[in-house]
């Protein structure tokens, strides 16, 4: 057999596991989740959670892509995401929109699937998610309660601490580990999934601000049968 016929048996595998997800996922607690960024990893992750129970507001200032997403379709040329999104719209888990603000302040988590780019795309990479966390920070100064941000990016893991934590911190004037939490998910690895056999992996090494941030994380993902390495928990 070789490697992608492999691939292809473990994914059946996955899907038949993933297909139990949303009982199985009864012993955690369904989120309200803001996915920022349309590209391939975002709209994975949007249809993956949606599938699973959660109630995802997909972000995007590409109005077609966004259109795609409120129209049943796929942003992505795939047919299995294709097929994922129009299951997640049925359910009414799924909604797409260019409005950032709206998003951080009808949920409970901010994944971030931006600056997946790689080297010669850096400085580039770094303005995007700039923009993207100044636009975050200024809507968690209006919320009320905490709220968990996901950086799930190309990006050197100390980008999260240099940049995107002082960013969030500056444009809510509120802080981090009180306030909100702050997790980084590297992105070296494609992620599993039921909706794709191209796309699979077993864990994600992901570094957290704190335990709390590092746990909410974990159980989020867990969700999805995607379990967690933590490593470079900042502080107890």
């Amino acid at each position: 057999m070789n490697p992608l016929q492999q691939n292809q048996s473990y994914s059946k595998t996955k899907m038949t596991r993933a297909s139990n997800n949303v009982q199985g996922a009864r012993q955690y607690q369904y989120e309200k989740i803001t996915v920022v960024g349309l590209g391939l990893m975002g709209t994975l992750l949007s249809v993956s959670f949606a599938n699973n129970g959660h109630q995802v507001i997909a972000v995007d200032m590409d109005g077609r892509k966004v259109n795609c997403v409120n129209q049943n379709q796929s942003p992505i040329q795939d047919k299995e995401l294709q097929i994922a999104i129009r299951n997640a719209r049925f359910k009414r888990n799924l909604i797409a929109t260019g409005d950032m603000h709206h998003a951080v302040l009808k949920t409970d988590v901010s994944l971030v699937c931006i600056g997946q780019s790689q080297t010669s795309e850096t400085v580039k990479s770094n303005k995007q998610l700039e923009a993207v966390c100044q636009q975050i920070g200024a809507s968690l100064a209006s919320k009320g309660k905490y709220h968990l941000v996901v950086v799930h990016s190309h990006l050197a893991p100390t980008t999260c601490e240099s940049l995107v934590l002082p960013i969030l911190e500056n444009w809510s004037n509120k802080r981090c580990g009180s306030d909100f939490g702050l997790c980084y998910l590297p992105l070296h690895v494609a992620h599993k999934s039921q909706h794709s056999p191209a796309k699979l992996h077993d864990s994600i090494l992901h570094g957290a601000y704190d335990n709390k941030s590092a746990k909410l994380a974990t159980r989020l993902f867990a969700t999805l049968d995607i379990g967690l390495k933590t490593v470079g928990v900042r502080t107890s």
